[in-house]
């Protein structure tokens, strides 16, 4: 169950109730090793035989047994995150496959489906196609524990009102909002029971085919006026999550350091006063640390020009190699693309109860965004030292040769520092 004291309660992955599954024969799996196989062979008919290696080592990485140095356990978390890399880069093969390889009829049922959801679905923007169940896999449990990733409540929230969750910082890819927020991995609606929750995201997301079905059924909607005013309106309990400081904040992202983009960034305020929600704060602690960051001041002039122009940026950043993996045992890298497993611990602060305005002055959106800060700052000052003793105890757990091998690579593991507002 979760550790309670009062109204303030931690969980995660490891503390939740699992249901054992066939490792092959449950019916999730069989559509994931379905998919798994569909994918394999797309690239394979693209590609060609001389791909067959690379093929059968992501195959024999995520096999769900344990051999070798890994367990079982072990396996299950390191073959998640091997899965959500797989996928994700077989989205534009996929449809590179449906164009050069599929024929007249694959080429027309794309064309058709992209331009009924380009045109007509509003799916993304009234919460659509929604999937509870995708939420509960057990995928998302091993997901979690690879870190592993905590959900702390600070204050219980009435099941009745609405919020906006502001979620800091962003990090790479936020996957503190992603395992806390928009799947039951550490057991959020235990924690919040009657608030139905939608993760919001960049709209270009849902421009992607096959991808944007996935979020929709994971919950997760884009971060439209749209999307926010018709997800709060569906009922009592209907909130929503923004990551507040979005691309920008994306390029600040450092080992040990909390540089917020929140100062000036006042439309969820007028937002929540509108709707007549109420904020919730939320800082994941460890979100900047789980992987390594290129930084330079040509690189960060080009991102921002990137982030002005096409509304979105693309850190340069890098993770681990598997110790047990080809590329540290028989090429001796230590750099690669597996995030490093480092404590993710979100803290969700005290809800701050807005009155309803439907044109709120300006004095009104600073005043609310000031008592937001101020809560924000309070959960960041009062969990610091108990985060950066948690990490501290699993840096100890690697043990002297592997934190060596991540000081050789590159990965900065610095305590916690302090948190700072820098627009």
């Amino acid at each position: 169950p979760p550790q309670t004291v009062g109204e303030v309660a931690t969980t995660n992955a490891a503390c939740r109730e699992k249901t054992e599954e066939p490792l092959f024969l449950s019916p999730g799996k069989i559509v994931l090793h379905g998919l798994l196989l569909l994918c394999s062979f797309v690239w394979w008919d693209l590609v060609g035989l001389w791909l067959t290696p690379l093929i059968l080592y992501v195959g024999s990485l995520i096999m769900p047994v344990g051999f070798g140095r890994w367990s079982v356990e072990t396996r299950m978390e390191v073959r998640s995150v091997v899965i959500i890399y797989f996928m994700l880069l077989s989205v534009p093969v996929l449809i590179l496959w449906c164009v050069l390889r599929g024929g007249t009829l694959a080429v027309a049922a794309l064309g058709i489906y992209v331009a009924w959801y380009t045109m007509l679905d509003d799916a993304p923007q009234r919460g659509g196609r929604f999937f509870m169940n995708l939420r509960k896999r057990a995928f998302w449990f091993h997901f979690a524990s690879y870190f592993p990733i905590k959900l702390t409540r600070t204050a219980k929230l009435d099941p009745k009102g609405n919020y906006i969750f502001g979620y800091h910082p962003h990090g790479i890819i936020s996957v503190g909002a992603l395992c806390n927020f928009a799947t039951e991995a550490t057991g959020f609606s235990e924690l919040f029971p009657g608030v139905d929750l939608r993760l919001l995201t960049l709209a270009m997301n849902f421009r992607v085919p096959f991808f944007r079905e996935y979020l929709l059924g994971m919950g997760i909607n884009d971060v439209s006026r749209a999307s926010c005013k018709k997800n709060l309106s569906r009922g009592p309990g209907s909130s929503v999550m923004i990551v507040i400081g979005g691309a920008r904040e994306s390029l600040e992202t450092a080992p040990g350091k909390a540089g917020l983009v929140l100062e000036h960034r006042k439309g969820f305020v007028k937002m929540a006063l509108q709707a007549g929600a109420s904020l919730v704060p939320v800082f994941s602690f460890g979100e900047n640390d789980v992987f390594g960051v290129y930084r330079s001041k040509w690189l960060m002039s080009l991102q921002l020009r990137m982030q002005k122009h096409l509304g979105f940026a693309l850190p340069l950043f890098f993770g681990r190699a598997l110790t047990g993996g080809l590329l540290h045992r028989f090429l001796g890298l230590n750099v690669g693309l597996m995030p490093l497993r480092v404590p993710v611990h979100s803290i969700v602060g005290r809800p701050i109860h807005l009155e309803k305005a439907e044109s709120p002055s300006q004095e009104q959106i600073d005043a609310a965004h000031g008592l937001y800060v101020e809560e924000l700052q309070r959960i960041y000052k009062e969990w610091r030292d108990i985060y950066n003793k948690e990490k501290a105890a699993a840096l100890e757990g690697y043990g002297e040769e592997r934190l060596k091998i991540f000081h050789s690579g590159g990965f900065k593991l610095e305590s916690q520092g302090s948190l700072s507002l820098i627009e």
